[in-house]
Parts: C-alpha cells; structure tokens; sequence
C-alpha cells in the first residue's frame, strides 16, 4: 500500500497530509496555532498544595497547570541554582499539551529537545530505543549512543534512526546539548515572562516528524519547499520519489471532501458495517455494528469479519481526528478466544503508524475493548470545527411538541381579541404543522399571519398589532 506525503503551500501557509493508497490518514497544518514543545521562561503565580501543584503565567493567556512532583532534584541543582520554587519565582517549563476548553496549557519541568533522530533529556536519565524498531541488532547498534551522554542526562532514540549512519545521529545530539546551554543561559539571565524556544515551523515540523522509511512519494507545489525535501529525503532513502506539482494538492488529492467527512458521527465500513463515534472530554466510543452486513457462513464469520474491519478503520479514525485518552470499542460479540486473540493482533498492526503513543489495554468482562493515545495538540474536531450556537454542541434541537406545546401556552396568556393582527414567526422546520397551529387559535385565524423565518429552531416569536 503506497503512502504518500502531502506538502501543500499556498500563500506562506503550510498544511500537509499523508494518503494511504489515497486514502486520508492524517492532517497537520501552520494554523494549528500549537505551543506544545515550547520552552518558556515562567512566572509561578499561586502554588495550590491541596493540588500538589503550581499555576504559572507563560505569556499565553491562561496560567499554566504544573505538577509540583515534575520538579526534581536535578532541575532544582540546576535550573534554580539549589533555590527552591515558591510563588513569583521564574522557572523554565516546557508545554506538555495545548489548552483545551477552559483548561491552561499542562506544562512539566521534565524537559526535553526533539530533533530527527534523538529526544534528548538534558536533566533525566530516560534511555530508550524506538518500539518501532524491531531488530535487535539494530536496537544494540542505537543503544552504543547511550555512552554518549552524561549520567544525569538522558535520551530516546526515535525510529527515523533506523539505519542512519552513527556519526549523523551524533552530530544532532551535539547540536541538542549545544542548544540546552544555550537555552539554560538565557533562562538564568531572563528577568521576565518569555519564549525561549519554539517548536519547528509547519514545514519543518512535517519533514522531522513524518518525512520517513514509511513514505513512498512526496509531493509538493512549491519550489523552495521542492528544494528543501529533496535535501532531505537524500539523507533518508534513495527509494522516496519526490514530484513537484503545481496547484492545490489538498483539492487534486480529493482532501478536502474527505475532511468534509469528519463531520459524520457514523464511518461506513467496506462491506456494509459501520461505525458509531461518540465523544465525551473523559473518552471516545465507538460502537461497532454489522448493518446490511450479512454475507459470510455463519453468525460468527460475520461478526469476525466487521469487527477486522472496524479495527483497521478505527485505528485511521483516531490519527486523521487526533483523538486522545480512553478509547473504549464496543466490537461485535464472537463466541470463542481464537476469534478474539486474531482480532487482537489486527488491532495491534492497525496502529503500527500511529505517530501517537497508543496503549492497547484488552478486552473486559463486559468485551468492551480498552485503549489509550497520548496526543499533545487539539484533536481535528477542535480545530475545524465550533459547537453549534443552537444546539451548544449537542447535535439536539427540541421537539417540533414541546415548541408548539410552549406556543400554546402563550398564546393562552393573551387575550388575542384586544388586537387587530397577531404575527407569529416560528422556523422553517414548523411549516409542515400549519393546520395543528390553526387549531390552536382557531377563534382568531382570521387576524393570525403565520411566518417561518425564525433562525431559531427551539423558539417563536409574537408579534401583536392594536387594533386601528
């Protein structure tokens, strides 16, 4: 299955996407307006202990939420030169997720610089190779850079260093800790609130983290980002084919109708399925059912099959909409471990290229399957779309009984014989009930105008004339 990268400039903003056989899979861009990765210097404004936690002003609008536990011996020793944190102390953090409705940005003093091939963790001892990578000569070649930092430092190799030559992964770890030093003595010379260092640009941001062994073609519509990934992709792999296309990508790869799509509650499975997404701000559901779905031997074969596509789908679903947290699948009932234990493992390869961290959990007593993702930015929902002015994000309006219901008990308030005309505007939805409204003033229908150009569903209006 060919993956594709997709780089699409137009007047200076960046968006990007990554098509599987053409199908979306993901969707990033520069208006994202992300501060995740960002280094500040912060100003603690209150320390709530009943919280085990600090609030701090990083020039971003709301305070920062800081866990007083991620402040360590080490970044105490020093970041803080041996003081201790107290309210209007400055303090360097890091953005660990955006904010999220009328939650702060979460900040850590655990912090970390990500380049291409390392994470490196200038006051941590993590060590760490890729799960991704899966060799294990390769794992102990990659863990010889373990040797390469201080005992109190610390870093993760990232699954783009698979098969890159040692003295390139070593030259970036050179460059992080130069940057760290540079980045510690701003801080320490810093008398304010301020951004001291920023994640990548959106181009930048789409060549570190998702130009990889995984891409097959990347295509892009503008000459010097053309320029820039094939300086890239020469240090990655010979094998990537890099096209220069002029024009909108997102409109000749059919992307936009396919974002258009995101705005479903329900996903159509291939062969008659579907899925059913629910969202709440503790986790995501989804329900899985079989529908006009009915070819196969048996109950079970049925079943089996919906549910392996589901999971597949499941897993686009979660990276396309960038979901994070609890995930709970309810999948369609099968009647022994063997069916269970298959579905288990196409679970498992569905998310192999899910950037995310993702932590499949199993299945329950109740057979409701659990898992987690770990995301750092909004989700796709949030960025491209707002709630509902009417329905507040219900996706509710009420029904067409309770308004005429409300209509008639107003009307009964007033005595429609003491004015000339009565106006009543409801919305378009109620021009199907002409006679039942009739019925409700049929003493004064004659002096009764009807109008259904009201924008809101859930209310009417009365508009009353004197008599001349």
């Amino acid at each position: 299955m060919p993956t594709a990268l997709i780089i699409n400039v137009h007047e200076d903003f960046v968006s990007g996407a990554i098509l599987e056989d053409g199908e979306l899979q993901e969707v990033f861009d520069e208006e994202n307006e992300t501060i995740a990765g960002n280094l500040y210097v912060g100003v603690i404004q209150k320390i709530v202990l009943a919280l085990n936690a600090a609030f701090v002003d990083i020039g971003e609008g709301k305070n920062g939420f800081l866990r007083i536990s991620d402040i360590g011996k080490s970044y105490i020793h020093q970041v803080l030169g041996a003081k201790q944190p107290q309210e209007g102390s400055k303090v360097l953090v890091q953005v660990k997720h955006d904010a999220v409705g009328q939650k702060g940005p979460q900040l850590t003093c655990k912090l970390s610089l990500a380049g291409r091939y390392l994470v490196y963790f200038p006051l941590s001892r993590v060590r760490g190779v890729s799960k991704k990578i899966i060799e294990q000569r390769e794992r102990e070649r990659l863990r010889s850079l373990f040797s390469k930092v201080e005992k109190n430092e610390g870093i993760v190799v990232r699954t783009a260093s698979e098969g890159m030559p040692m003295e390139m992964i070593e030259e970036e770890l050179g460059s992080l800790k130069q940057e760290w030093q540079q980045i510690l003595a701003s801080f320490k010379k810093s008398r304010k609130v301020k951004l001291l260092r920023r994640e990548p640009t959106a181009i930048d941001y789409v060549l570190r983290e998702r130009l990889n062994k995984n891409v097959d073609e990347v295509y892009v519509n503008e000459e010097k980002a053309y320029e820039l990934v094939k300086q890239e992709v020469k240090k990655i792999s010979k094998s990537i084919v890099v096209h220069f296309v002029e024009g909108d990508l997102f409109e000749r790869f059919n992307i936009y109708q396919q974002l258009s799509l995101l705005q479903s509650r329900t996903i159509d499975l291939p062969s008659g399925g579907y899925l059913a997404l629910d969202t709440t701000e503790a986790m995501t559901v989804f329900d899985v059912n079989s529908a006009s779905f009915t070819s196969g031997k048996n109950h079970a074969e049925l079943a089996f099959k919906t549910n392996m596509e589901a999971a597949k789908e499941i897993a686009r679903q979660l990276r396309l909409r960038n979901i994070g947290g609890i995930v709970v699948v309810d999948f369609i009932g099968m009647p022994n471990k063997e069916y269970y234990d298959r579905l288990f493992k196409k679970i498992r390869e569905s998310f192999e290229k899910d950037p995310a961290h993702v932590e499949l959990i199993g299945f329950t007593r109740l057979g409701l399957f659990e898992m987690t993702r770990k995301r750092r930015t909004p989700s796709s929902e949030q960025l491209l779309f707002s709630p509902c002015p009417i329905c507040k994000g219900s996706g509710r309006v009420l029904s067409a009984t309770v308004v005429l219901k409300r209509l008639s008990n107003a009307l009964r308030e007033i005595d429609l014989s003491q004015y000339g005309s009565v106006k009543i505007n409801l919305h378009q939805r109620f021009s199907g009930y002409v006679e039942k409204i009739k019925e409700l003033i049929s003493a004064h229908k004659d002096k009764v105008k009807l109008n259904f150009t009201n924008s809101d569903p859930n209310e009417f209006e009365i508009t009353l004339s004197k008599k001349a």
